[in-house]
Order: structure tokens, then sequence, then C-alpha cells
């Protein structure tokens, strides 16, 4: 169940395209240019993350270490057989009383299966810093021939 590399291969782009737009539409109160600097000196603009996957006879089953990260800010979208998982973290920097800075880092994975996905058989849950997402495989059906 490799990621298709086709769709794979823009995610970077996508990624770099949706920080330039939350970079020119958000309002911070450091200015433009502050908040172009961090940009740039962002380090990891095209955030992933590791993943590993396994396919059983019945499931194929992503794991991803996401520690730190509140299930509440994991999200699971699932688009016709495309399904992505993505997260934000956010790490506030202060000095003395005051917040000095805020840096917020999305990650996401897509991953597209050769077939549309059942959202309402999808299981998902995240223990001790593991999230893990089972997606059952279609289930072949042979036609009669008449």
């Amino acid at each position: 169940m490799a990621q298709n590399k086709k769709n794979g291969a823009f995610e970077p782009l996508r990624n770099f395209i949706s920080q330039m737009d939350d970079l020119l539409t958000e309002n911070t109160r450091s200015g433009l240019l502050q908040s172009m600097d961090d940009f740039f000196q962002n380090q990891k603009m095209f955030a992933s993350f590791p993943v590993e996957w396994e396919e059983t006879e019945t499931h194929y089953i992503i794991q991803a270490p996401i520690a730190g990260v509140d299930k509440n800010y994991i999200e699971i979208d699932i688009s016709g057989s495309k399904l992505t998982i993505s997260y934000e973290t956010v790490r506030k920097v202060n000095k003395g009383d005051q917040i000095y800075a805020t840096e917020k880092q999305k990650k996401s994975r897509s991953f597209t299966f050769h077939y549309p996905i059942d959202e309402e058989q999808i299981e998902a849950s995240h223990e001790n810093g593991l999230l893990t997402v089972k997606v059952p495989k279609s289930k072949k059906k042979r036609i009669s021939i008449r």
C-alpha cells in the first residue's frame, strides 16, 4: 500500500502553498516582515512524519508515532480513495511573563488506495503516543454472467 507517487509527489507543493497562504492572511502582532522571516527560517517547511503500515488479510493498518499531541488535534480526512492524517503542534516561547513567540507546525501524510474508502468501517485509536488507523480492504464480488 505504498503512497500513490503521482498524487504524493505534489504533497510538498501543497504544504508550501498552504503555508504561503497562512503567511499572507495571518494577522500577526509582530508584523508582516517578522512573519516572513519566521516563515523562511522554518527548516521543516514541508513537514511530514514517519509511518509504518502492514497488510493483513482483511485490513491495512497504518501506525504513526505522534507523541505529545492530544487526539483532539489529530485529523483523519477521507475523500474517495484518499486518506489524509494531519496534526498541528503549537509551541509557545516565553520571555519572562510574556509570550515572546508562538511556533506552529502542521504535519500531514496522505495515502491513496485502489478503491473508495468506506469511512463508516475505519477504526482509529491514539494510545501512548501511537496513532493506529485500520482501513478495511474492499470485499471482492464475483458477478455471474447470464
